[in-house]
């Protein structure tokens, strides 16, 4: 948890601090915020005062005392601040409106056009921004800028999408700044599977929980939280899990996942092809994503209808996916797995029964505590995750402002 200071020079700073604990649990009174910071209750008063002012914070109806006056608890105006948050799938793109209290004001999903120019895809995602902000009658000023998630690898820090391997022309891309041009708001840049992360841990109730996410969408990804913190590695590209071996005697899918590799199992791509296979349906066209995302939508139906076939695909993706997470666990030793993306939750349904019982199979080191449940926050979870990034860059404490110039 951050503290404060009380010199006045790190006002700023302060209020950050302050705003932040009152983000992260809403309903603290001041006195709370004076525990919890170890500023003076003066500069207590003067932070909270400056951010009812500015409408980034409201009072609420005071709590029963037992005794003196009543404390008042304080919530973030979610009308304050607002971020977009947009998530780049190979199949479908999911633009979102967060406020500052973390409620998603306003969403749009489209269907990723195919065989797209980067240049195209900008422009789609700076109109679709224009209109979302007008629609939700929001103060464009109140926007503090726009976060983006697309699959990896990336160089988070100077903003360009290297080569992801389902977004063939998108090599050496310039997002960020390509984005800033179009729409002249600050943006940032993220890995799809970390925004996840970081969407789920605002969404638990614990703020120093540990966990492992596990990214389902058009790719497989994996991403930690540790102590409250999402790890990035030190290129910022952590979770390439797509070949940990899970079944060495899986069938030769021509996919171009490792034979036998996680992705392999689970990926739409690959569950389609097994499907079609087994006579379940037609092979779509295996260089267009939106295809093979409604391919794999018509498959977990088929599953959740009763159909046989299509139960056993989806009941052998999710064993291979647990011997894949075992890995993870067992390396890891992680008391939570969350799965979550643009898949999941067709895949739920199939994947929930099996996971947790399959997945304490294969770890070394049996244990109570452990769960392997579906993300809290919905398919959107990219796109909010990047949302929240914004959020975090422009209001979250940051001890590098600490430093003399």
């Amino acid at each position: 948890m951050f503290r404060g200071s009380n010199l006045l020079r790190l006002a700023d700073y302060n209020q950050a601090v302050i705003l932040d604990l009152i983000r992260r649990d809403p309903g603290k009174s001041r006195a709370d915020l004076q525990r919890n910071s170890g500023l003076a209750s003066q500069t207590i008063s003067n932070i909270t005062r400056r951010l009812i002012d500015a409408e980034m914070v409201c009072e609420s109806a005071p709590g029963d005392a037992v005794r003196g006056r009543p404390s008042i608890p304080l919530t973030v105006n979610g009308d304050g601040a607002f971020a977009v948050g947009v998530h780049v799938d190979p199949a479908r793109l999911t633009i979102l409106l967060l406020d500052v209290a973390g409620e998603v004001r306003s969403r749009q999903q489209l269907r990723t056009p195919q065989a797209t120019n980067p240049g195209e895809m900008t422009s789609l995602i700076a109109v679709s921004t224009g209109r979302l902000i007008r629609e939700a009658g929001i103060d464009r000023d109140r926007v503090l800028g726009l976060g983006i998630a697309v699959p990896g690898p990336l160089d988070v820090r100077t903003g360009v999408v290297l080569d992801p391997p389902q977004l063939p022309k998108w090599r050496g891309v310039r997002l960020r700044a390509d984005l800033h041009d179009a729409t002249g708001m600050p943006v940032l840049l993220d890995k799809d599977v970390t925004a996840s992360a970081t969407a789920e841990l605002r969404k638990s109730a614990d703020s120093d929980s540990d966990f492992l996410f596990v990214y389902l969408g058009s790719g497989v990804g994996a991403s930690v939280v540790n102590q409250g913190q999402v790890l990035r590695g030190v290129s910022n590209n952590i979770g390439e899990i797509g070949d940990i071996l899970v079944d060495p005697a899986a069938e030769d899918l021509g996919w171009s996942g490792r034979r036998g590799g996680l992705a392999a199992a689970c990926v739409p791509e690959a569950l389609v092809i097994q499907a079609a296979q087994a006579g379940l349906m037609p092979l779509p066209d295996l260089t267009d994503y939106l295809t093979i995302d409604d391919a794999c939508t018509t498959l977990c139906e088929l599953a959740a209808a009763g159909n046989a076939e299509a139960s056993v695909i989806l009941n052998r993706a999710a064993r291979r996916v647990a011997v894949g997470i075992g890995v993870l666990v067992n390396f890891l030793d992680v008391p939570r797995v969350v799965l979550g993306g643009p898949t999941w939750n067709r895949l739920s349904g199939a994947f929930l029964p099996v996971l947790e019982d399959a997945v304490r199979h294969e770890l070394v080191v049996s244990r109570e505590a452990f769960a392997v449940v579906g993300s809290a926050v919905g398919e959107q979870i990219a796109a909010q995750g990047a949302a929240e990034l914004v959020m975090d860059h422009f209001l979250a404490p940051r001890a590098s402002v600490l430093v003399m110039d």
